[in-house]
């Protein structure tokens, strides 16, 4: 009887216990869906956040519907109209349609710890809803295909996996043009609200025929990086872009017109003049690059940021003429972080607002002036590690370090107080066709030939060539032999320092010697020879 009243006591107990355990059990598994999509949520709104913050995206609307098992995100982005300003002339009117008007992004996420696989607390599938006339575009190319497939795990703690593709397709119009596209595809794996983040995305080729007007094709390009936040709030990681081969070949004359002078003044706000300018027209030809490479690495000390980038190529062909291989490496060290910081938040206000050339020029130089002075101001250093350059008349190597110490903000009005604080220290090998060269391209901006003295035969461009070849190598013998640089199989090579505003080649003083006055005349044959007789 004992035994037969312990034992329904014990099958009662254990009724009620597994009765609780399955409830508790059902709670939960109805109760996990609606945690993770909260979680799921929050991962999300950082994602969004990194939208806003972009400098070339504009988000115009944005809602977020939440479900017990499931949630949709819709987005309305677009790029940033300021960012076409200056480029739109240069593109196609199919492309300015793609580019110009809004992309509605809607995430179907679905909850819970199998969504995505085992161990994960959502999984979010992306929908690019376009609009109709990018819709008509976009058809030509990928036909039935989604131009833009986008998938999203999260995983518990917030970590999590996007995968991205762009499919493959081949088009061709009657008019002769045609595009191969191999696609794109990759992955970003990033950490809980997007501290850090990896991208991995690689295209296998490209191959463009413009019709009778030229070819474009690249193969193999591939793209890595690894970034992280950094307690100045700029972006710390490394990068590395590697094209196996590029190739532009055109068939029509293209101008050109590179306003360097105003790259210059933006920096040093001075008048530096057209002539410095190069324009001109490009012939026909082609280029030809193969195993390019990109890498940087940028990274923090304190309150100062240290960036170092390096390009490489093993060959470049340009027409007929073979280049490389190229070693270009450079670092920024000791930049200030609020100063960078400064000039990035004043871009990202410019790219909003529509300005002409000269007004973002004059805001970013008041910026660097101002708000980001300490850029200049806590001893920065331009480290160049390696440039080394084959080229057809000879190979260029540079190595040195030019860097600010001592400045003060206001030094910055004044060229000749930031040349008093300005140390240089340069070794420097260059060829001497080179120069000839430079001479002889920067003369086609500034002189000419009469037409009518041209065809009499009293004077053609190959004068003036000829003589400012005579000068370039009149002046660097005699720099030679007064020990401001030796020359070495036709290589200029000279150790250059700058100083307490003096500058040194070959540990001597450069003495500055006046310039006498000549013009276009002077550079005619018979005033040459007319001038030589007189001596």
């Amino acid at each position: 009887m004992l035994f037969l009243l312990l034992s329904t006591y014990l099958f009662v107990a254990m009724k009620k216990y597994l009765i609780s355990t399955v409830a508790v059990a059902i709670a939960a598994g109805l109760g996990a869906p609606y945690y993770f999509g909260i979680k799921a949520e929050e991962t999300l709104t950082a994602q969004q956040k990194l939208l806003q913050e972009s400098g070339f995206l504009t988000v115009e609307s944005h809602q977020y519907d939440r479900g017990w098992f499931g949630a949709t995100e819709t987005t309305v982005i677009r790029l940033k109209p300021t960012l076409l300003q200056n480029t739109q002339q240069y593109l196609p009117d199919n492309l300015k349609t793609v580019l110009q008007e809004p992309i509605t992004v809607v995430n179907h996420v679905s909850h819970g710890p199998f969504a995505g696989g085992f161990g994960t607390q959502a999984h979010v599938e992306t929908e690019f809803k376009y609009h109709p006339e990018t819709e008509k575009v976009l058809s030509r190319f990928f036909g039935q295909q989604a131009p833009l497939t986008m998938s999203n795990t999260i995983y518990f703690g917030g970590s999590g996996k996007l995968q991205l593709s762009v499919p493959a397709f081949d088009y061709e119009e009657l008019s002769g043009i045609k595009l191969s596209w191999k696609g794109l595809s990759g992955n970003t794996d990033y950490e809980k609200d997007f501290q850090s983040y990896r991208h991995d995305y690689t295209a296998p080729s490209l191959q463009l025929k413009l019709a009778d007007k030229g070819d474009v094709s690249m193969e193999n390009l591939h793209f890595q990086s690894e970034t992280s936040d950094g307690l100045n709030k700029l972006s710390l990681g490394k990068s590395s872009i590697t094209l196996d081969k590029f190739l532009l070949q055109w068939k029509e004359n293209i101008d050109y017109n590179v306003k360097l002078n105003e790259l210059i003044n933006l920096v040093t706000n001075l008048q530096i003049g057209a002539f410095i300018n190069p324009t001109g027209s490009i012939a026909p030809s082609k280029i030809e690059v193969s195993k390019l490479k990109f890498d940087t690495n940028t990274n923090e000390v304190d309150k100062f940021i240290n960036s170092e980038g390096r390009f490489q190529f093993e060959e470049l062909v340009y027409g007929e003429d073979r280049y490389g291989p190229l070693d270009i490496n450079v670092a920024a060290e000791h930049l200030d972080g609020k100063g960078l910081q400064a000039l990035k938040s004043k871009l990202a206000e410019v790219a909003n607002k529509k300005m002409s050339e000269e007004e973002i020029q004059n805001a970013l130089l008041q910026t660097a002036k101002n708000e980001a002075s300490g850029l200049f101001t806590n001893d920065p250093v331009l480290n160049v590690k390696t440039f080394k350059f084959i080229m057809p008349q000879g190979q260029v190597d540079v190595s040195g370090k030019l860097a600010f110490k001592g400045l003060a903000a206001k030094d910055l009005n004044s060229l000749s107080e930031m040349l008093k604080k300005t140390h240089a220290d340069f070794n420097v090998s260059v060829p001497k066709k080179l120069l000839e060269q430079m001479a002889i391209n920067q003369a086609r901006s500034l002189f000419s030939v009469n037409a009518e003295d041209e065809e009499a035969g009293r004077a053609g461009i190959e004068d003036i060539n000829e003589t400012l070849r005579l000068m370039v190598d009149s002046t660097v013998k005699s720099m030679a032999q007064e020990q401001y640089l030796t020359l070495e199989e036709n290589n200029i090579k000279t150790h250059l320092t700058l100083q307490n505003n003096e500058l040194k080649l070959n540990g001597k003083v450069l003495q500055n010697e006046p310039e006498p006055d000549f013009d276009e005349q002077d550079l005619l044959p018979e005033n040459l020879s007319s001038s030589e007789t007189g001596k």
